[in-house]
């Protein structure tokens, strides 16, 4: 007698784990959100905030993150936390970061910031 085996999904998906387990710190002393996933550092977005326009401008100056957390919308939730905070603070935001120009291009109501 032959079985067959079926492939059952895992009830979560490896992005649905990351998502959970990650945590957005901004770390003003350093100019830059940072990414933690399980206690490790795995990504920054930086900035830069002139304060001699009106209204004070943070100018995002790039977004990293390693090569094996990429593809699981992590990027995406560290911008989506700097815009909130950007937001929540009156900043313009003037994106020097290619990531952060296209995230805002693709969510126009975080783009209300820029």
């Amino acid at each position: 007698m032959h079985l067959r085996h079926r492939r059952v999904k895992p009830p979560q998906s490896a992005r649905a784990i990351l998502q959970q387990i990650s945590e957005v710190v901004h770390n003003p002393i350093r100019d830059r959100f940072e990414l933690w996933v399980a206690g490790d550092l795995v990504g920054v977005l930086s900035y830069a905030v002139d304060d001699e326009t009106a209204p004070p401008t943070a100018t995002i100056l790039h977004t990293v993150l390693y090569d094996e957390y990429s593809g699981h919308g992590l990027a995406t939730r560290l911008t989506d936390e700097a815009m909130a905070f950007m937001r929540t603070n009156g900043l313009r935001v003037r994106p020097i970061c290619s990531f952060t120009r296209h995230y805002l291009h693709s969510h126009p109501a975080a783009a209300a910031v820029a």
